[in-house]
């Protein structure tokens, strides 16, 4: 399906309010309706959507304008009706409580990680990330970890669900910036192991992978070679499909500053 843009009071908060479905609170950010919304998209929306709402020959439902921004009723009103003059056909024949479930799929794709139930345990998923799966070695979280990764403390509010799955089964898909993993060879033959942090014709800046910093001139290199792939070492090898959500759902805890309804307070996550 083709979730386009649905034509809107979108731009009007209080038609916004107006349009505003009660099944939103039944439905919207509810883990077992998401779970169920899950399986129904992979049936109707993933061959033009993409498996994750990553776009393909339908919108990108994460990042584009086509979820984006949107409540679950304008959603749940383009799924239900298709989108007249385009591609997306509607599926008003389905049951109400699936059409909800499929939009509360789509709507916590564009939600911070923070504001969606992700499934898993955090507490689990607290021990494994700095226990055994290792992952405070590399990435810090409140000033508890190493520096080798990208902090992630604020890691639930900065990023979507699909971005934390990613980062966390799919390390080598996209590498965050100033964190490029380097090997050099000095002309004295010490190799030295880390990411880029900035990189010149007359310097680089790299932090090791015992977390050292090290600013050295080019003209003292033998070697430079950029890798392909992160330290990160795949964890889809080590542990269960369990383990991993319940590093997922950890990690999408994380946030330092969540604003509260009257955004006068800030409160910090577990």
């Amino acid at each position: 399906m083709l979730l386009l843009a649905v034509p809107l009071a979108a731009q009007n908060p209080a038609l916004m309010e107006a349009v505003r479905d009660p099944n939103e609170d039944v439905y919207i950010g509810k883990k077992e309706h998401v779970a169920a919304g899950a399986q129904l998209y992979a049936l109707a929306c993933a061959g033009c959507h993409g498996p994750g709402g990553e776009g393909g020959r339908g919108p990108n439902l994460v990042i584009g304008p086509a979820a984006q921004n949107k409540r679950p009723t304008q959603i749940y009103t383009a799924i239900k009706n298709g989108v007249p003059g385009g591609d997306m056909p509607p599926f008003g024949s389905m049951p109400d409580e699936q059409l909800w479930q499929m939009t509360a799929y789509v709507s916590s794709l564009s939600r911070p990680a923070y504001e969606v139930d992700v499934p898993g345990d955090t507490e689990s998923g607290k021990a494994l990330y700095f226990g055994k799966a290792g992952c405070s070695k590399c990435h810090m979280i409140r000033g508890k970890g190493g520096a080798l990764g990208p902090d992630l403390s604020n890691a639930g509010l900065q990023n979507y669900v699909i971005q934390l799955r990613e980062g966390v089964l799919e390390p080598n898909k996209r590498i965050t910036p100033g964190f490029d993993p380097v090997r050099l060879v000095t002309n004295a033959g010490a190799t030295i192991e880390g990411v880029a942090k900035n990189y010149t014709n007359y310097s680089i800046q790299l932090v090791d992978r015992a977390g050292n910093l090290h600013l050295l001139p080019t003209s003292g290199l033998k070697e430079i070679v950029f890798l392909k792939d992160t330290w990160m070492p795949d964890l889809t090898k080590r542990f269960s499909e369990d383990e991993l959500q319940n590093i997922l759902a950890f990690v999408s805890r994380q946030a330092t500053r969540v604003p509260t309804s009257d955004d006068d307070t800030e409160t910090q996550s577990n």
